[in-house]
């Protein structure tokens, strides 16, 4: 019998460093296809780093990776390209998420911890594939500091939403874009604004967008 009081309580879930194994069986299930093939998210690991939060009862849930953006992977060489960039110095790419999509608050700031640190003052970029399941994520980003900056295509795969960690970001001249309306967003992101926060809409998440 359960304990009256227990049901309320809320999930606690420890944040750590997952291990190759923990981390290539939560892409195992319904993941990202950037984290195809498997040799790729091997290498992935041999170059980075996998961060996640634990469901209550210890294993892994939800996970990204951490990438050095100079690394030699199909994903931070990509973004190298579009940006035009030959050497990308100090900077830090985080993966798309792995695992349950409710663990992502928590796994996405023990990634981000860990991201900021391995930066050594460089950028902080945030990948995430643009699929319908995605869309409820795209806040937790906002909410976590990172700016959406871009909707491009990594490495020849589905269109990408990028994010720019860049917590001080000024919210002025605010412009409120339904997520839904990607011609919109993407007008938008052309000039060289950003989404900094969201708010509920009748059609799904509605982003604010400011002058980057």
């Amino acid at each position: 019998m359960i304990a009256m009081g227990t049901i309320c309580e809320p999930m606690i879930r420890q944040a750590r460093r997952l291990s190759a194994e923990e981390f290539c069986r939560l892409t195992q299930r319904e993941a990202s296809g950037l984290y195809r093939p498997r040799s790729e998210v091997l290498r992935m690991l041999a170059l980075g780093e996998a961060w996640g939060a634990c469901e209550p009862e210890g294993g892994p849930g939800t996970a990204l990776t951490v990438l050095p953006l100079g690394a030699d992977l199909s994903a931070p060489s990509a973004l190298r390209a579009m940006m035009g960039w030959r050497a990308a110095g100090h900077g830090v790419l985080l993966m798309p998420p792995a695992g349950r999509p409710e663990g992502l608050p928590q796994a996405l700031a023990a990634a981000l911890g860990r991201a900021v640190r391995r930066s050594r003052g460089g950028p902080v970029w945030a990948v995430l594939e643009c699929t319908p399941e995605a869309e409820d994520l795209v806040p937790v980003y906002l909410e976590q500091g990172f700016v959406l900056r871009g909707i491009r295509p990594l490495n020849g795969l589905a269109p990408c939403w990028l994010f720019l960690f860049s917590p001080q970001a000024a919210r002025e001249e605010t412009v409120w874009v339904p997520l839904a309306d990607w011609a919109r967003l993407a007008l938008w992101l052309s000039r060289g604004w950003g989404a900094v926060g969201s708010r509920p809409g009748g059609q799904g998440p509605e982003l604010a967008l400011c002058p980057a």
